[in-house]
C-alpha cells in the first residue's frame, strides 16, 4: 500500500512540478509588470512638461492660506490637495527645479497603492488575486500619466482605496483606532478631489447585512467622515458652476462615449478602438460585477457598482462630471481587483491592452507643449522689458513660464476676468461692449513696446486685434498668432493684473 501511494506520489510529480513552473513564471510576469508601471510612472514624470492644470496647482499653492480660500471661492475643487501642496513648497517660493516636489508628492501616492492592493487582496483571502491587481494597476495608462502630475487624483485615489481596506477591516473587528482612520481617509479624499465621493459614499453599502457591532462602527465612521468634509460643503455648493462649463464644450463630447474603456481597461485614447473597446469593457465590466456580486470579492464589486450608480445619478443631474479619462482614475483599483479575480485570461488579455496603450502613451510625453515652446519665443522680447499681453488661458501659463526662466512681471492678463479667477475662463458670459472697452482701455495708455498672444477664434483676441492697427507678426500657428507692435502700458486699472515680482 505504501508503494502504491509512493508510485502515485511520483506519478503526479510531474503535474505538480509544472503547476510550480507556471506559478513562478506568473509571479515573475507579475513582478515584471509591477516594475515596467514603476518605471513608466519616473519616466513620464521626469520628461513630460508641465501643464496648465499642474501650473494652477503651483500658483494657488504659493498664495498665503486666506489667498488661497478665496481663490477657490470663485473656482472649483476641494483644498487639501493644494493645501499639502502649499507645505511642500514651502521651500521653493519661486517657480523653478523645486516645482517637481509636487509631482513626487503623486508619484509616492501612486506608487503606494500597489502594496494597498496586495494588502487588500490578502484580506479578501485573494493574495494572488492582490498581486494581479497591483500589475494591471501598475500598467493602466491612466493611472500612470494621473500618477505623476501635480493635480490631486492619485492622491484621492490611495485615499479612497485606503478607506475602503479600512472599512473591510472595521467590518472584521470594530475597533475604535480603525474607524478613526476609515473616517480620516475618507473625509480626506473627498476633501482631495470631489469625484472621490462616489466611492467614498458607496462605502455605506457594506454596512448592509453585517452584525450590529460592526454595522454601528460603520455607520459612526461614515458620520464621522461626513462631519469632517461638512465645514467646505457650504463653499462647494456656492462654487461658480462656469468653472465646470468646459466639460460641455464639443470638445468633450465623447468622454462618456470612452468611459467604458477607460474603466474596464485604463485606457485614455483608443483612437479608432474607441467605440469597440467602449462596447468590449462595458460588456466585461457587467460581467465581471454580476460574476462577484456573491463571491470573495462581492465586497468590491458592491462598492464598485454603488459608486457607478451615483456617478451616472449625478453626470445626470449636472452633465459635467464625466470627463476625458480623469474621471475613471479614483474606480480604476477596484477594477484591477476584480479584473485579477476572473479566469487568467481576462487579466492578462486586459495586462496586454493597457501595456500596449501605455507604450504607445509614453511616446507622446516627451515633445515640448505649445505653452512651453511658446514662451522660449517670447522670453527674448520680456528680456528686453516688452510687456506681453495674453488672451485666455494662454495668461497664467506664459506668466508661470517666464517667471521659471527668470523673467517674472512681465505677462498682461486679457481680459480682467482671466486674473480674477486663473483657473477657467468663460469668454462667452464676457459681453462685446465689455471686451471693446477694456481693449481700448489697455491700448490708450502711455507708450510701451507690446507684444501679443492672440488664441485663434477668441473673441478677446479680435477685440484687441481690431484695434492694433500695423503690426509685426512674429508667430502663426493653428492656435495662436503672435504679433508685435509699438504700443502703450495699461492703466492703472490693468496694471493691477500685472503679476508681481
Amino acid at each position: 500500500m505504501g508503494l502504491f501511494r509512493a508510485s502515485g506520489g511520483l506519478r503526479h510529480a510531474p503535474r505538480r512540478a509544472r503547476r510550480l513552473t507556471r506559478s513562478s513564471a506568473t509571479r515573475v510576469l507579475l513582478w515584471a509588470a509591477i516594475l515596467l508601471g514603476t518605471a513608466a510612472r519616473v519616466f513620464t514624470l521626469v520628461v513630460r512638461p508641465l501643464w496648465a492644470d499642474e501650473i494652477f496647482t503651483l500658483t494657488l499653492a504659493r498664495k498665503s492660506l486666506p489667498e488661497m480660500l478665496a481663490a477657490l471661492r470663485v473656482d472649483s475643487g476641494p483644498p487639501l490637495h493644494y493645501l499639502a501642496s502649499h507645505v511642500l513648497l514651502l521651500p521653493f517660493p519661486s517657480p523653478g527645479a523645486g516645482d517637481a516636489v509636487v509631482r513626487l508628492f503623486s508619484l509616492a501616492a501612486s506608487l503606494l497603492h500597489l502594496p494597498l492592493l496586495i494588502l487588500l487582496g490578502r484580506r479578501l483571502g485573494r493574495a494572488g488575486t492582490g498581486l494581479a491587481a497591483a500589475a494591471l494597476y501598475a500598467l493602466f495608462p491612466l493611472a500612470v500619466l494621473y500618477g505623476v502630475e501635480g493635480r490631486g487624483y492619485a492622491l484621492a485615489s490611495l485615499l479612497a482605496l485606503l478607506a475602503f481596506e479600512r472599512a473591510l477591516a472595521l467590518r472584521e473587528r470594530p475597533r475604535l483606532g480603525t474607524g478613526a482612520a476609515l473616517a480620516l481617509c475618507a473625509g480626506g479624499a473627498v476633501l482631495t478631489h470631489y469625484l472621490a465621493v462616489f466611492p467614498v459614499a458607496a462605502l455605506a453599502l457594506l454596512a448592509i447585512d453585517e452584525r450590529p457591532a460592526s454595522r454601528r462602527a460603520l455607520v459612526l465612521a461614515g458620520l464621522a467622515a461626513a462631519a469632517l468634509a461638512a465645514p467646505w460643503v457650504p463653499v462647494a455648493l456656492h462654487q461658480p458652476a462656469a468653472s465646470m462649463a468646459w466639460a460641455r464644450e464639443p470638445a468633450f463630447s465623447g468622454a462618456l462615449r470612452d468611459f467604458p474603456a477607460n474603466l474596464a481597461f485604463g485606457v485614455e485614447q483608443a483612437g479608432g478602438f474607441a467605440l469597440p473597446l467602449a462596447f468590449l469593457g462595458g460588456a466585461l465590466l457587467l460581467a465581471l460585477l454580476l460574476r462577484e456580486r456573491r463571491g470573495v470579492l462581492s465586497p468590491v464589486a458592491a462598492v464598485l457598482s454603488g459608486s457607478l450608480v451615483l456617478l451616472a445619478l449625478a453626470q445626470f443631474a449636472t452633465g459635467a462630471l464625466v470627463l476625458p479619462g480623469r474621471t475613471a482614475v479614483v474606480f480604476l483599483p477596484l477594477v484591477a481587483l476584480l479584473l485579477a479575480s476572473a479566469p487568467a485570461a481576462v487579466p492578462l488579455a486586459a495586462g496586454t491592452l493597457a501595456a500596449v496603450f501605455l507604450g504607445r502613451a509614453l511616446t507622446d510625453v516627451a515633445g515640448p507643449s505649445p505653452g512651453e515652446t511658446l514662451a522660449r519665443l517670447l522670453e527674448t522680447p520680456a528680456r528686453a522689458g516688452k510687456a506681453i499681453v495674453a488672451v485666455g488661458y494662454w495668461g497664467p501659463e506664459l506668466d508661470y513660464r517666464l517667471a521659471r526662466a527668470g523673467v517674472p512681471g512681465h505677462v498682461v492678463f486679457f481680459p480682467a476676468a482671466v486674473a480674477a479667477h486663473p483657473g477657467w475662463y468663460r469668454e462667452e458670459e464676457i459681453p462685446d461692449e465689455t471686451l471693446r472697452a477694456e481693449a481700448e482701455a489697455l491700448l490708450a495708455a502711455p507708450p510701451h513696446p507690446y507684444v501679443f498672444v492672440l488664441p485663434r477664434g477668441s473673441r478677446a483676441s479680435a477685440a484687441l486685434a481690431s484695434r492694433l492697427g500695423p503690426a509685426r507678426r512674429l508667430l502663426a500657428s493653428p492656435l495662436v498668432d503672435v504679433v508685435e507692435k509699438k504700443g502703450h502700458l495699461p492703466n492703472p486699472a490693468i496694471r493691477e493684473n500685472l503679476p508681481s515680482g
